[in-house]
């Protein structure tokens, strides 16, 4: 019989995609090694934290996930966990993209700290990993993944409409929103579309761009996505958008959607220009990639279909779990 550990995850939000795609994906993995997963709140009034760290002392292993608590915090949590591991899949010594994505004196201060207490360091993609390695640690590159299910994918929606998806969040609609002049060039040139947005807010468009919005529900996303023809991963090119791990690009490959995708960070590996979707480096290009996808129902079914078999292959939780285990287990021996 397998020993039973007891792996806590540290998280800020216990039901957000961080945790739902990088820990409780792999929940029945771990089980099967005798790792068993429990998801602690980080709540943000320190009387509520101390409930917090008393169960992480329980713990055979403790993971902060992508948070940078204060120092007093820090070596608390390090007095008490055990072993202890840091997994982030953000550039977090940066500020976001809405606030010049410059680098923040504190957020790098304190991320240096939990590098340098950590027995393990955990990182989404080359990107973060480098930013691990220049505080000196040899963290593991665990990418985000998504569930593949087995069999071809639905098909499209047959319509001579051409439906375009995008999911996320307020967070990000502005990377959207920057690309109204392109999506405003489609109107003008007279072509049929609606843009779905899956979101937790509406876009804020100019006049005329078809769009509507339908909420973000754990119960519902996938079904309002698999509802479109293709889909747009729009990114500036910054530090803070360099450290992204490319969720929703993977989530509509997972549906056999193809993608037109900005060339920033680990979306220029996650779709294969022209053949799984298109990668653009700048407006021109997305336009084009766009206009390639409306206009050819044979080439989005192709493209879509090795997508859906590439993401599988490469960022597919079962692809990965083998590794994530792994990964586990070494950094608890």
């Amino acid at each position: 019989m397998v020993a039973t550990r007891l792996l806590a995850v540290l998280s800020s939000d216990p039901e957000g995609p961080v945790v739902r795609h990088r820990w409780r994906a792999y929940e029945r993995a771990l089980l099967a090694a005798g790792l068993v997963l429990e998801v602690v709140a980080w709540p943000k009034t320190p009387p509520l934290r101390r409930a917090a760290l008393r169960r992480a002392s329980q713990a055979d292993g403790v993971v902060l996930s992508s948070r940078l608590v204060n120092g007093f915090d820090l070596r608390t949590l390090r007095r008490r966990a055990p072993r202890l591991a840091f997994d982030f899949d953000d550039a977090l010594p940066y500020r976001d993209s809405r606030a010049g994505a410059t680098r923040s004196r504190t957020r790098s201060r304190r991320f240096r700290a939990i590098i340098d207490a950590s027995d393990a360091v955990f990182a989404g993609n080359e990107f973060l990993a480098a930013l691990a390695r220049d505080e000196g640690a040899a963290p593991v590159i665990l990418p985000t993944t998504v569930e593949v299910s087995a069999g071809p994918a639905e098909p499209a929606p047959e319509s001579d409409l051409a439906l375009i998806g995008w999911i996320g969040s307020q967070a990000t609609l502005p990377y959207l929103e920057e690309r109204a002049l392109v999506l405003g060039a489609l109107v003008a040139a007279g072509r049929r579309f609606r843009l779905r947005v899956i979101a937790d807010r509406e876009p804020v468009f100019p006049p005329g761009i078809p769009v509507e919005t339908l909420p973000w529900q754990l119960e519902t996303w996938e079904a309002a996505l698999r509802g479109t023809h293709f889909g747009l991963a729009p990114l500036p090119d910054d530090p803070w958008t360099r450290g992204k791990c490319g969720l929703k690009v993977l989530q509509m490959l997972a549906l056999g959607r193809p993608v037109v995708a900005s060339s920033v960070g680990v979306q220029a590996d996650q779709v294969v220009h022209g053949e799984t979707g298109y990668l653009a480096h700048d407006r021109e290009a997305f336009l084009d990639g766009i206009v390639r996808l409306m206009d050819d129902p044979i080439e989005r079914t192709r493209l879509g279909a090795a997508g859906r078999a590439d993401v599988r292959q490469r960022w597919s939780v079962e692809a990965w779990a083998p590794r994530v285990v792994a990964a586990v287990e070494a950094w608890l021996a």
